[in-house]
């Protein structure tokens, strides 16, 4: 049993590859000298190494190690197996097609494979532990071996020195045979250069995480947010979510757009036998960094314009910022807080009869109470009454449902959006948060587009019922505004349009089909050119309206969203119902 838990492991550990620490060239010594071969010298196995003339070469370095693979190597101490092939056995396993047993290393690691004892009790080397045994003492031939592929103690495999090394024996700049050789398929790395570059300090291994193995070309590069947190988008203008790092933060790349994920990467400017600057990484920062994408014609579904973050005026709707830079934003804050300082001076002026509920010594008690046992009363009442609309709906069941339509889906997204923004800047290290920022995640995308059905269908309802001659009028509830509800029905459906614009611009993206009603108005869009740069008029015209609306708030009969939780807070804390 024991036996087969260990060839079950061994078969694993060679189909997952490893880690870059058990890669090919990297020989962990600890586990060498615990294996079945602690005293197998690495001439009997590589002696054409010693015979080469050149080593490493690095015409073999894109080649996989079973080019490499001979079976009499391994025969030639274990001629025994053949035979007890013949014979319909392989270790204590009985045999249907011994001719698939030939390829060892399918099963058995050459360096870490334990041995057995005569009892079938596991058999292993000289030590297992963190550190070597004291005795060690490798032959000068083997040494010589070490000195590059042994990795004596954990530290060695985070060692940069020996990694850049092994590295620069070839990636160097055309100073050797062997860099030559290499700067005829890659650009050269100049090594003076490299040092002064800001990942100077981290071994090559870190970002190239399958360097040190054979089927050495293509290679998968680490995640860059394994060490460094995602931008948030302050920074960013926008999550970026479909962009790599490397596409902004690299020198001498050009972005390009994955033909099947229709995510933004990049691709080497530099052309073999050229010195790469690649790992100094970009020396231009801001909207001159932006403009590796954002220009006019680009080919990665980029828009044309360098658009602000998302500012405080996006919240209600989305995963904002707490930006205020823009001119909408600063025009339309500017209205909104005049309106509300008009609108405290007439509440405190009481001039509207609202002396006995809204003074300034009602508003220092309510503040008091907040502070006192009084706040589950409040709490209570923001719940049942602003957060549920309990007041409504025994008024009038039908105007609750449609102010639902309306009400709840804004709630969602505000959440949604607070959610996402303070993850973002408070736990930029937990992914789950992430995908809320993404356009194209299936969850984001599909809940948005339910929600803003859901609110222009609130509309369009609450128009009809504003239009209807037998509408009923309710004392204490606010008239209709119909033209704040224009600008909100405005908004989401230019909203959907410029969705859609840009899912047809980026090349419908996977997932992008979840935000139905965005993914079917871009299907319109299929084809035609220009959207880039109408992309960002058309982005604009929804940031007017949004700012519209801010701005009117004050002033329309929406104003109890602002002034309900006031009311609330005060009635509950002189105990009122």
């Amino acid at each position: 049993m024991r036996k087969k838990l260990i060839l079950f492991l061994a078969m694993g550990f060679l189909a997952i590859g490893g880690s870059a620490s058990n890669a090919s060239w990297l020989i962990d010594m600890r586990q060498l000298l615990a294996s079945a071969h602690p005293e197998t010298g690495c001439q009997e196995c590589h002696e054409d190494i010693e015979n080469a003339d050149l080593h490493p070469n690095p015409a073999d370095v894109i080649k996989k190690m079973m080019d490499f693979f001979d079976i009499d190597e391994c025969l030639l101490c274990h001629d025994e197996v053949m035979e007890k092939l013949d014979e319909g056995l392989h270790g204590a396993e009985n045999v249907k097609e011994p001719e698939t047993y030939e390829d060892c290393l399918r099963c058995h690691h050459p360096h870490y494979m334990v041995g057995y004892g005569g009892n079938g009790e596991t058999k292993v080397g000289q030590s297992d532990s963190d550190t070597l045994g004291t005795d060690f003492s490798p032959s000068p031939e083997d040494e010589k071996c070490l000195t590059c592929h042994g990795f004596f103690t954990p530290e060695d495999f985070s060692d940069k020195e020996k990694i850049f090394r092994l590295c620069f024996h070839c990636h160097g700049s055309q100073e050797t045979e062997p860099q030559v050789l290499t700067g005829n398929s890659v650009p050269f790395v100049v090594e003076k250069e490299f040092r002064s570059a800001p990942h100077a300090d981290v071994s090559c291994l870190s970002c190239h995480i399958q360097a040190a193995k054979f089927s050495h070309q293509d290679l998968k590069l680490q995640d860059c947010r394994e060490c460094h947190p995602p931008h948030d988008e302050k920074v960013t203008n926008d999550a970026h979510a479909d962009v790599t790092c490397q596409a902004c933060h690299l020198e001498e790349i050009l972005p390009i757009k994955d033909p099947k994920s229709k995510d933004v990467r990049w691709e080497r400017t530099s052309k073999p036998g050229m010195n790469s600057r690649i790992h100094l990484l970009a020396s231009t920062t801001g909207e001159a960094l932006c403009q590796r994408c954002h220009f006019s014609g680009n080919s990665v579904g980029a828009v044309s314009m360098i658009l602000p973050a998302k500012s405080v005026l996006c919240m209600p709707c989305h995963a904002a910022t707490f930006s205020v830079g823009d001119t909408t934003t600063v025009f339309s804050l500017i209205v909104f807080l005049s309106g509300l300082v008009l609108t405290a001076s007439i509440w405190l002026s009481g001039s509207r009869n609202l002396e006995k509920t809204v003074n300034p010594f009602s508003m220092v008690k309510s503040v008091k109470a907040i502070f006192s046992q009084k706040v589950i009363l409040i709490l209570k009442s923001l719940f049942y009454d602003m957060f549920l609309q309990r007041g409504l709906y025994k008024r009038s069941a039908r105007r609750w449902t449609i102010h639902s339509l309306i009400f709840f889906p804004f709630v969602f997204r505000l959440g949604w959006g607070f959610v996402a923004l303070l993850a973002s800047i408070w736990l930029p290290d937990v992914s789950l948060f992430w995908p809320m920022l993404d356009k194209n995640h299936f969850a984001t995308g599909l809940l948005f587009d339910v929600t803003g059905i859901m609110i222009v269908l609130g509309v369009v309802l609450a128009l009809i019922r504003g239009s209807s001659t037998a509408t009923e009028n309710i004392h204490g509830l606010p008239r209709q505004d119909r033209l704040a509800l224009i600008l909100i029905g405005g908004i989401v459906l230019v909203g959907f349009v410029l969705e859609g614009i840009r899912i047809a611009m980026t090349g419908y993206p996977e997932n992008s089909g979840y935000a139905v009603v965005g993914y079917g108005i871009g299907k319109l869009f299929s084809g035609m050119t220009g959207l880039t740069e109408v992309f960002g008029y058309v982005w604009y015209a929804h940031a007017v309206l949004s700012g519209a609306f801010i701005a009117y708030l004050p002033f329309s009969h929406l104003k109890h969203i602002i002034m309900a939780p006031v009311i609330m807070v005060m009635h509950a804390a002189a105990d009122r119902n």
